[in-house]
């Protein structure tokens, strides 16, 4: 059984646009939310542990933590958490610097960006982290067990039929802001 922590995504501005987790034990979101991190990571586990396949359809059971959320925003600008911000700049450094160091090994590195050297995931002993980079630039950084095996087809099939159905098909979506913009879709969410 493949466990999912929890799943970055970012803009071709290497800003963080989507958080959401399923199961962790040092959450980011559980500071900012005054939470004691048990009393988060049991929520957290309680949500993910109902088996029943109709629950998990349904639109109207609890979901998991999502950043940035709702609440955060004040009359339409958002007041992002520090620590959140840190956190993902964090895990998009260490994804950005392995991936280099991969492209350089294996002599593909080159101006014009992307992942020609093919890196796609890597491991500790406590987790896995799973990097896929889509044509547009947009970077998805997913966090499993140590023993998930890859999970490039599944970023792919997130970025191909979710992201682009429900975010760049959205007529309210920028493909070129100024400044980078959350991912506020409920349906992309769902």
């Amino acid at each position: 059984m493949t466990i999912i922590y929890n799943i970055y995504i970012f803009d071709r501005h290497c800003e963080c646009i989507f958080y959401t987790e399923w199961a962790s034990q040092n959450s980011p979101l559980t500071a900012r939310s005054g939470q004691s991190a048990d009393a988060a990571t049991a929520q957290t586990t309680a949500r993910g542990a109902s088996s029943d396949a109709q629950d998990r359809r349904s639109l109207d059971q609890p979901r998991p933590t999502v950043w940035p959320s709702s609440a955060n925003s004040t009359h339409g600008s958002l007041q992002r958490n520090l620590p959140m911000e840190e956190h993902a700049k964090l895990v998009y450094g260490v994804a950005f610097s392995t991936r280099n160091i991969v492209n350089k090994l294996a002599g593909k590195d080159g101006p014009q960006g992307g992942n020609p050297g093919g890196f796609m995931s890597f491991a500790t002993n406590t987790y896995r982290m799973h990097y896929y980079e889509s044509p547009t630039g947009v970077k998805f950084i997913l966090n499993t067990d140590p023993g998930t095996t890859s999970m490039q087809q599944v970023l792919e099939m997130i970025y191909r039929n979710i992201y682009v159905e429900y975010v760049t098909k959205n007529p309210l979506f920028n493909p070129n802001p100024a400044k980078s913009t959350p991912i506020e879709n409920d349906y992309f969410r769902a």
